[in-house]
């Protein structure tokens, strides 16, 4: 390999050792702890699959829509009872609306492709927030990362001490907007374990249309969970 060859391949390795630490470091490449897995009381599974009961017949665990997933949400469950078969997560990335990469490889029906119209109004779980372990509380921070990021804005900051209106504000959860994508928990900055952790429904619940998403208007309310 000639000097120029070198170079460029020495390069091409840096970017791409950079590209793959990137979640590690902030903008100052101060480093930053990746946030720790949350004990959820119930998996997610992507929309598409319904349910976790016909999600779980379904699944062969073949890995597909493991590999397939752009943002590194999906992975094989450790737990016994779903062995080898994927569940959602997010400490890598998050579930955008507008993918349905897992849907379109999954051969064995258990995740069908979703459009962004349809997933927009697929809730598969909901947004969690822990007063205990959020920086705006415990630290008295001005933090309003997983409002921000809420792409249905599921998420309102309300001050923590309502006779304070530019003290430090707590998100609040409208149910009937979040559609359980995981963009909270990923960006929460709290550590070990973000203030924001998604729980999966049983069932999801579909509403069409989901009306006006970017107003922030609620859909029709649905019980099945």
């Amino acid at each position: 390999m000639n000097r120029r060859g070198f170079l460029g391949a020495s390069a091409a390795s840096a970017a791409a050792a950079f590209a793959a630490d990137e979640k590690m470091f902030d903008g100052g490449l101060s480093e930053v702890l990746p946030p720790g897995v949350p004990a959820r009381a119930r998996p997610l599974v992507p929309a598409g699959s319904d349910s976790l009961a016909a999600f779980s017949l379904k699944c062969v665990g073949c890995q597909l829509c493991v590999s397939a997933c752009p943002h590194g949400v999906l992975r094989p469950s450790m737990d016994l009872k779903r062995l080898g078969q994927p569940e959602m997560g997010f400490e890598r990335g998050w579930c955008r609306p507008a993918c349905s990469a897992c849907g379109n490889v999954c051969p064995a029906g258990a995740i069908r492709p979703v459009a962004p119209k349809e997933r927009f109004g697929t809730h598969i779980g909901r947004a969690v927030w822990s007063r205990g372990l959020c920086l705006a509380v415990q630290d008295g921070v001005a933090c309003s990362a997983c409002q921000y990021h809420c792409p249905t804005k599921a998420i309102s900051l309300v001050p923590i001490d309502p006779s304070d209106k530019n003290g430090p504000k707590a998100p609040v959860v409208d149910e009937d907007l979040c559609i359980g994508c995981g963009a909270c928990e990923h960006f929460c900055p709290a550590r070990p374990i973000p203030a924001m952790t998604l729980e999966g429904y049983a069932v999801h619940r579909v509403v069409h249309p989901m009306p006006n998403v970017s107003a922030g208007k609620a859909p029709a309310k649905e019980t099945s969970r």
